[in-house]
């Protein structure tokens, strides 16, 4: 069967887009699955073991072992079929790259990012063994890494479940050498814990940047598991973090740890609040903006930071208030003036002065009312005062006239010296004081 952009198989239903990687048996692609119209990864057995029966049975094998797990991390398997005597298996796509691939550009990885990666591993490694499927060629190209920080175990192209008969003869050694368990080297079947091993090789590589075993041959690098001990892990690295890493790369499968699923939860252990998904939260509380006013006094007795196994430290972030937040502080201000209360402020020179002045305010206005209200009655008896005196053409009378002229009106009368006066008689006071009868005519 060839392969080629533009290639469809399946009856023209997955055509090839790019080669993504190249294994010891089959070929990875890129692929448009037209069907349903979603991009999917096709592995296609390698032309030269095309017609091979025992290639092909080692496809169909890989085929129904992936089609019988489903497991977050684990890459899901969709189809599989044969064409012009080759096969071909059709993934899930995972946009991303193989844990070898960022081990080849940054070779030590920091405890914060490795250990949600080992987790998350584990976790899919324990899915595959409770469905009865052993992988046995754990190594870095065979964990995606996807953008989003999850991981996919895939390749299960050697793998063996527990009802079927090995493909191997007697002493055949399946896997990598680098990654490969003692149990494994001399020749004794793989189990659950075969997998913990090789996930310790990995875990020692990343850590160390360099892995734990090497030689010219695979078969020197394969007595060296058997034989060999582990060297030291660096001295940065965290010590409960080396103990969990050579207990894995233990000889004795009995002394690992006794499932994925256990790995999984020590892991978490060292990693300060990792949730099961393995993906690293923030361990601080973070500190919002309307309380740096309060840390600031408490600044010079704070605790020292905290530190993670790899010795990065956490610093908390600062939020800006949310609009519910402004919102509480705009409606409630008494509720401020009471928190100030309790809080030392700065000493400044006037505060005693001020102090006073706040005490004595309302008496000083009062004070102030009552000097006023002297002035203005001042003012306005001054300005009584000096009013003019009563008139002199004001008389007053004993009684009153009786009427005299005709019809009993009353009338003027001519005074003494011509000038006309009341009409009842009575002289002006300026003139004459004393007051005057009006006689009857």
């Amino acid at each position: 069967m060839r392969t080629a952009p533009g290639v469809a198989l399946g009856g023209g239903r997955y055509r090839l887009l790019r080669r993504i990687a190249v294994g010891g048996m089959g070929e990875v692609w890129e692929a448009n699955d037209d069907a349903l119209a979603r991009a999917v990864a096709v592995k296609v057995l390698r032309a030269e073991f095309a017609g091979d029966a025992g290639f092909l049975e080692r496809f169909r094998t890989e085929a129904r072992n992936s089609a019988s797990l489903h497991h977050p991390h684990i890459a899901a398997l969709f189809d599989y079929g044969e064409q012009d005597g080759s096969a071909y298996l059709v993934m899930e796509l995972v946009v991303g790259e193989p844990l070898s691939d960022l081990l080849e550009r940054e070779p030590v990885l920091a405890p914060q990012r490795l250990l949600p990666v080992l987790a998350q591993t584990a976790r899919g490694l324990h899915a595959a063994h409770l469905a009865g499927v052993v992988h046995r060629d754990v190594k870095p190209g065979n964990i995606l890494l996807a953008r989003s920080g999850k991981v996919k175990i895939t390749d299960f192209g050697v793998s063996l479940a527990s009802n079927q008969k090995t493909m191997t003869a007697t002493g055949m050694v399946m896997g990598t050498a680098q990654y490969l368990s003692p149990e494994q080297a001399v020749g004794r079947p793989a189990t659950p814990l075969s997998d913990l091993y090789s996930l310790g090789v990995v875990a020692y590589e990343a850590l160390a940047g360099k892995r734990p075993f090497t030689g010219p041959t695979a078969v020197d690098i394969a007595v060296a598991h058997v034989n060999d001990p582990v060297p030291p892990l660096p001295a940065a690295v965290d010590r409960k973090l080396a103990a969990l890493v050579l207990r894995l790369l233990s000889k004795e499968p009995s002394e690992r740890p006794a499932s994925g699923e256990e790995l999984a939860a020590l892991l978490d252990q060292l990693v300060p609040r990792t949730p099961p998904s393995g993906v690293a939260v923030l361990v601080s509380k973070p500190t919002r903006a309307r309380d740096e006013h309060r840390t600031s006094a408490r600044s010079s007795s704070a605790a020292p930071e905290r530190t993670h196994p790899g010795g990065a430290s956490a610093a908390p972030p600062s939020y800006a208030p949310s609009r519910r937040d402004r919102g509480a502080r705009a409606a409630a201000p008494d509720d401020r003036r009471r928190r100030s209360r309790h809080e030392a402020p700065a000493a400044r020179p006037l505060d005693g002065v001020l102090a006073w002045v706040r005490r004595l305010r309302l008496p000083l206005v009062v004070l102030v009312l009552v000097l006023v209200a002297l002035l203005g009655a001042a003012l306005a008896d001054r300005l009584l005062g000096a009013a003019p005196a009563e008139p002199a053409w004001s008389t007053t009378t004993d009684q009153y006239p009786r009427g005299g002229g005709p019809g009993g009106m009353i009338a003027a009368v001519q005074q003494g010296g011509g000038a006309a006066g009341p009409a009842d008689g009575t002289r002006a006071a300026a003139h004459d004081p004393r007051s005057t009868e009006v006689k009857d005519a």
